[in-house]
């Protein structure tokens, strides 16, 4: 079983009425699938009061791989704002499954084409809820 994450309530309700659309089921069942069992065993909080090492949607996060210890920085967003090219990652990819709802410091991974790669949350550079912007 994986670990419980924290959502905000708005995220919540925003990401199970996503999940009530067919061609999201359809696109990519498992990873959505995944994603309704995760929400709804969830630790569900306010957004005035969720940490802001906390990745929430629309939050940028900085990776660390654990292996070559190389950084990247990607965005968590809902899936018609995803663009690869510009590391805006949807929410419905295994990447966005793995950050959603995590911590900093926190160790996460999914597959990649050589295998499966393991990231460190070094640092949550952005989140909507810590900047005052609720409706993102």
């Amino acid at each position: 079983m994986e670990d419980r994450i924290i959502v905000t309530k708005n995220d919540y309700e925003r990401l199970m009425g996503l999940l009530g659309f067919s061609s999201i089921k359809s696109e990519s069942k498992h990873v959505a699938d995944r994603l309704s069992r995760n929400l709804q065993a969830a630790r569900k909080m306010n957004q005035e009061n969720i940490d802001r090492t906390v990745v929430t949607m629309n939050s940028r996060v900085k990776l660390k791989d654990t292996a070559s210890k190389r950084a990247m920085e990607i965005t968590i967003t809902y899936p018609q704002d995803a663009e690869p090219q510009e590391r805006r990652v949807s929410i419905i990819s295994e990447i966005g499954l793995a950050l959603f709802g995590r911590r900093k410091k926190d160790l996460v991974s999914w597959r990649v084409p050589n295998g499966v790669g393991h990231f460190e949350i070094a640092e949550v550079t952005y989140q909507p809820e810590a900047s005052g912007h609720y409706y993102l």
